[in-house]
């Protein structure tokens, strides 16, 4: 029973360490201010809860240090889910999701910048993020 308690414990404790390595954000004009303040852009991950290739984003690709690194340094990570409330349903339409996960790149005036549409595992997130943010690397 000890060790069942044990394991739980640490489990509980790297979920929360994980959940906690972006700063994810849930209100798109907050980050849009923060991507002003912090000269960055902005990385909106639209998603749903039902969307395995979501979760699998979440683990996977989100969980990777470079990631991680790499979204800390040039942008404001925000993540909307359309199915919880209107202003997510009007991101959705605004940047024409019609899938999960899609993740739109937009600059902090809003203006949409590019657009990665499905699942992407580390390495490959981290090449388009990477070209992405190349125009704000040199500021």
């Amino acid at each position: 029973m000890k060790l069942i308690i044990t394991s739980l414990t640490i489990c509980l404790l790297a979920a929360g360490a994980w959940a906690q390595d972006i700063d994810w954000q849930k209100n798109y004009d907050t980050a849009l201010e923060q991507a002003k303040k912090g000269k960055k852009l902005v990385m909106v991950d639209i998603y749903t809860d039902w969307c395995g290739w979501c979760k699998k984003l979440d683990r996977d690709t989100y969980s990777d240090k470079d990631v991680q690194a790499k979204l800390a340094k040039d942008f404001i990570a925000v993540k909307v889910n359309p199915e919880k409330s209107a202003a997510g349903q009007k991101l959705q339409q605004q940047f024409g999701a019609r899938g999960y996960p899609f993740i739109v790149i937009v600059d902090a005036d809003g203006k949409k910048i590019s657009q990665i549409v499905g699942y992407r595992p580390a390495a490959a997130l981290l090449q388009e993020l990477a070209q992405v943010a190349k125009p704000t690397s040199a500021k």
